[in-house]
């Protein structure tokens, strides 16, 4: 039998991992952007890329550990 709500679980448990996913990809493509760009290690660009990347890795680490 399942649960009232299964579906709806289930879809903010994927919802969750793909937004964090496409902030990792975001972060990366930013990265990318300013290194072809000529960015140095201190522009805006770098620190956002990485910005980008961590809070959307450590927010998927947290779904997988959480089962969330």
């Amino acid at each position: 039998m399942s649960e009232k709500g299964s579906g709806g679980e289930r879809f903010y448990r994927g919802a969750v991992r793909g937004f964090s996913l496409v902030f990792v990809v975001v972060g990366i493509v930013v990265l990318a952007v300013t290194l072809a760009n000529g960015g140095g290690v201190g522009s805006v660009g770098i620190f956002m890329g990485i910005a980008f990347v961590v809070v959307g890795a450590l927010r998927l680490w947290v779904a997988v550990r959480t089962g969330t």
